[in-house]
């Protein structure tokens, strides 16, 4: 190391040149020096607040109007059972969790699969079907086990998240053989119009990742380029 100004060499851990006194200058500590927070401000981080109070109003009024309209002009709910428990069901997908800092999502993913489903049965119900039973409540189901399982491994399994994310992707393409299972026994329809196609685009994927996961090579570069 030398000293800027008139060029004589410098020990390691003096501050100043002895010669003509000009600060030395490191710049490896310097590129180590931030100027910028590490965590962010606490009222950046509780900035999802005010959106939440200003939906939940929005929501509230817009329930109040529809349910009073209904029952001034038809004396019953009617088509207004339909918005009301619409409006539920996207508070609970979009705005509760924003009341949270951090929303732990394998709380909030079966939670909004419960509430999927119930919105579904009040709209079988209302409209006479008979397909919650047979499809849309082993559908929702077996989707709240995968995505809670998949939201599950990736925050708390440290590494592997291109195997993880490769098992689930052909997980995800049987399970839509499953989805056209439930269809053709509840609305007889075929089998195999659309699964199929599904499934190989979805197998394709997976093995990819997975194979992308088992070699370092190809690991270290998507890791680079998707995570970083």
């Amino acid at each position: 190391m030398y000293c800027v100004k008139c060029g004589v060499s410098l020990r390691e851990g003096v501050n100043s040149c002895p010669l003509c006194g000009t600060p030395v200058w490191n710049p490896d500590q310097i590129a180590e020096e931030k100027d910028y927070p590490v965590v962010l401000p606490r009222e950046h981080e509780e900035s999802g607040k005010p959106a939440a109070i200003a939906l939940t109003v929005l929501c509230v009024l817009g329930a109040l109007i529809v349910f009073i309209a209904c029952l001034k002009r038809y004396g019953e709910l009617r088509w207004g059972g339909y918005v009301l428990t619409g409006i539920a069901l996207g508070y609970i997908l979009f705005v509760l969790p924003r009341w949270f800092r951090n929303p732990p999502a394998e709380v909030f993913v079966p939670v909004d699969h419960v509430a999927i489903a119930l919105f579904l049965l009040y709209t079988c119900l209302k409209s006479g079907g008979r397909w919650f039973l047979s499809f849309a409540f082993p559908v929702t189901g077996i989707s709240c086990l995968m995505m809670t399982a998949l939201v599950s491994l990736l925050k708390y399994v440290r590494g592997g998240k291109l195997i993880i994310l490769g098992g689930f992707m052909i997980l995800l393409g049987g399970f839509t053989i499953l989805i056209e299972f439930f269809e053709s026994i509840t609305f007889g329809t075929r089998m195999f119009q659309w699964s199929l196609y599904t499934v190989a685009v979805c197998g394709i994927c997976g093995v990819f990742l997975l194979v992308s996961g088992l070699i370092p090579a190809m690991h270290q570069h998507i890791k680079k380029r998707f995570f970083y």
